[in-house]
């Protein structure tokens, strides 16, 4: 753990970079449909070339926070967003559906090596009492980029030539890592996973509840739509409807680091689950437009709330000398409520109804927060110790 003061070259590496990353990850929403659909692909082999990030993040997370220790988890977050940028402008002149996968499968890899290599920066180089603040803030900087990201990608695409739509964020990431300066790499051996590593009986512990929120949050962005085409609503004022959800959780997101920092995790994670399940309530008794967007807007406070607070349970918990292995199966593991959330509003709204949906979702939000309060408790590096 790190109680010194946090040099200020530590917290700009790190906003910095993820800066760029986001940049990046975001601009693939829009770029990755465009491309291949201007290929001549279908939706479904679009979803196979997305999906297969997924994939490669997943199977690579536990070795990536081994070689994080190993090469320094500086030097593994600045190279892995270096490799991010060069599959990213690769996707850009590649047109075999296998191959795209194959690199979509290895930017999933850069992701993992960010994400990890981000968060044990911050366990060693970043104060313990201002964690929860810089998580909370990269919280915020990945929400700004899914505002921005993909309209500036869109805007490229249409203005530029289709292979400068790759090429500008590109640009823009290598600029920001260029500037971030660097910071002196230390190595930290890390346990192997067996019977030194954290037991999965623990991992899954410790992300029951973190993996049903996630459900709950990927579940909202598509309820949302589906329940305003079900009332009615245009296209326009359904994409209000989602953007509204979206200004709100930023707007909220900077309240999370400070109540996390000063007060403690469970500041944070009892409003942001209780919001959460606040909205989906409203939502499943909506009937009109002015009903879906108090939801909205309920559900967008309840994910604010929530902003860093994933990056910073998995720091608070990872165990010391084993921080790369544990973060890379503590991210798997929650990853999974983001297959979930979507299963759910679709095979419970197929069979009982969006608003039946909405209530399961309420109730998985619920018992996610139980099993936060019950099985994992209070993890702020002081109240531990304490």
């Amino acid at each position: 753990m790190t109680t010194d003061a946090t040099p200020a070259a530590a917290v700009r590496f790190v906003f910095l970079l993820w800066i760029g990353f986001n940049l990046l990850v975001s601009a693939l929403v829009v770029l990755i449909p465009l491309r291949m659909t201007d290929l001549g692909f279908g939706v479904d082999s679009i979803a196979i070339v997305v999906g297969a990030a997924g994939i490669g993040g997943v199977i690579s997370a536990e070795p990536i926070g081994r070689l994080a220790g190993r090469f320094g988890a500086v030097r593994m977050y600045r190279y892995g967003l270096v490799a991010l940028a060069g599959f990213f402008i690769t996707l850009g002149t590649l047109d075999n559906l296998v191959v795209l996968v194959l690199v979509q499968g290895a930017i999933g890899v850069c992701v993992a090596s960010v994400r990890i290599g981000s968060q044990m920066v911050v366990r060693n180089r970043i104060a313990d009492a201002r964690r929860g603040r810089v998580h909370a803030t990269q919280g915020a900087i990945s929400r700004g980029a899914n505002f921005v990201a993909p309209v500036l990608a869109g805007f490229a695409w249409e203005r530029l030539r289709p292979e400068w739509s790759f090429a500008v964020p590109v640009l823009a990431a290598m600029a920001l890592l260029m500037a971030a300066g660097t910071l002196a790499v230390r190595p930290t051996p890390q346990t192997r996973a067996g019977r030194t590593a954290t037991p999965l009986s623990t991992i899954l512990r410790y992300t029951g509840g973190l993996i049903l929120f996630n459900a709950s949050r990927s579940g909202r962005m598509l309820l949302l739509p589906l329940l305003g085409l079900g009332l009615g609503l245009s296209p326009a004022r359904i994409g209000l409807l989602v953007g509204l959800t979206s200004a709100t959780d930023v707007l909220v997101s900077p309240i999370s680091g400070v109540l996390m920092d000063s007060r403690g995790r469970l500041f944070t994670i009892v409003p942001a689950f209780t919001l959460m399940s606040l909205g989906f309530i409203i939502l499943a008794s909506a009937s009109g437009g002015w009903m879906l967007i108090i939801a909205a807007a309920v559900l967008g406070l309840g994910n604010g709330f929530s902003s860093g607070l994933f990056l910073t349970l998995g720091t608070d918990l990872a165990p010391q000398g084993g921080e790369g292995p544990f973060l890379g199966r503590f991210g798997a593991f929650t990853d999974i409520g983001r297959l979930i959330g979507p299963f759910m509003v679709g095979t419970l709204g197929a069979t009982l109804g969006l608003g039946a949906a909405a209530l399961a979702l309420a109730v998985v939000t619920l018992i996610g927060l139980a099993v936060i309060v019950i099985f994992v408790g209070e993890t702020r590096p002081t109240a531990v110790a304490a």
